[in-house]
């Protein structure tokens, strides 16, 4: 039944072991989706390629067969830009084989049940494609190896009766002609029949998906996961047989998109802030190792030499490079420049700062410059 298969689904989920259902089947009353819009039946073809056929009205739904272009289908109906159309016989379709006796042909089934769920895929994790009543015959698809019906675990796979419906983007079809009424009158329609069993069921159905929602809202942020219960609200409404019901699941819905919104943006602002963060501390980290700039001076100054760049005579740049020499050629002071190149100033007349220092072995005092400025070129003198 569905609403024993969704109640296994929702357990399944948490694993909470609240109740045990005596078994789970795949015959029940089928709950009653969001009608199609009213239109009259008529023939579309299809205007795109390898175009999809769903088992239900979004792409949520998975697909049950693929159209060729210029393919011609039948549809029933319309909603939310979707259009219901009546399965070709090789699509997929479903049936529990506990529902399912088959025949001394070996190549059909009789339904044994009332109101047996048609599925897309051989599970009940999809919602059904159609219903078909107690008596009805179908055909099975013959597997060409074996010669024998196909099977998966408890399904067997059926040519879809009229019964069974898949939708198309209406986008990819265009409107070839309406269909005769004579034509529909042999249709069946299969309505939901709402028992007080049912209805008691669904009640409890519904109050046990609140009390999950409940239990999951109740975690902290970084633990919920909303969107699993979200679809289960989703199915519900789909196929809830009370309308009160129905509404309420849709507002539920509702709340629960706004509050997953808020959670990613929240989400969003927490991993925004821990971005900054780490910037901030690896600009932090970043300044601590830099190696700090000695101050430079600006402005008037005194200078604590004068005289024209000379060489040594050595390579070394320690204690000294370079010789400042005085307008007869005799040297005044050694000099090291640590923050530049003394040999680019060679011979012109500079003024230097910085500190005078001696150093044992070393025959003249030196001057660790801190700033040199050129006051004549050498071809001014």
């Amino acid at each position: 039944m569905f609403r024993t298969s969704f109640k296994l689904a929702i357990f399944a989920f948490l694993a909470l072991p609240l109740f045990a259902p005596v078994r789970a089947q795949d015959s029940a009353p089928k709950a009653e989706s969001p009608a199609p819009a009213n239109v009259k039946p008529y023939v579309a073809r299809l205007i795109g390629d390898s175009v999809r056929a769903r088992g239900g009205a979004g792409l949520a739904h998975v697909p049950v067969h693929v159209f060729a272009k210029n393919d011609e289908v039948t549809v029933w109906g319309e909603r939310d830009g979707w259009v219901e159309i009546e399965l070709p016989a090789n699509a997929s379709c479903w049936v529990a084989t506990e529902f399912a006796q088959l025949n001394s042909d070996g190549k059909t089934y009789t339904i044994t049940s009332d109101r047996v769920n048609l599925r897309p895929e051989a599970s009940t994790d999809q919602s059904p494609i159609g219903q078909i009543g107690k008596g009805r015959q179908v055909g099975a698809c013959m597997d060409g190896q074996t010669g024998k019906p196909v099977t998966s675990e408890k399904f067997v796979r059926v040519i879809p009766p009229s019964e069974a419906r898949g939708y198309v983007a209406k986008e990819y079809t265009e409107k070839v002609r309406e269909i005769a009424p004579e034509k529909m009158a042999d249709k069946p329609v299969v309505k939901p029949v709402a028992t007080p069993a049912d209805l008691e069921d669904e009640k409890k159905t519904f109050a046990e998906l609140k009390m999950l929602l409940k239990d999951e809202m109740a975690k902290t942020k970084d633990k919920m996961d909303l969107g699993q219960l979200r679809k289960m609200f989703e199915q519900f409404a789909e196929f809830a047989l009370d309308e009160a019901n129905k509404k309420e699941a849709e507002g539920i819905i509702g709340k629960i998109d706004v509050t997953i919104g808020l959670i990613d943006a929240e989400k969003k602002r927490i991993a925004d802030e821990g971005a900054k963060a780490k910037a901030e501390q690896d600009r932090i980290k970043n300044a601590a190792l830099a190696k700090p700039e000695e101050p430079k001076d600006v402005g008037p100054v005194v200078y604590i030499a004068k005289g024209t760049i000379g060489s040594t005579g050595k390579l070394a740049k320690t204690p000294a490079s370079h010789r400042l020499n005085d307008d007869k050629g005799n040297t005044l002071y050694d000099l090291r420049w640590d923050g530049g190149d003394l040999s680019k100033l060679w011979g012109k007349y500079v003024g230097v700062t910085g500190e005078i220092k001696e150093y044992e072995g070393w025959p003249n005092k030196v001057i660790v410059i801190k700033r040199v400025d050129v006051l004549i070129e050498d071809d001014d003198k």
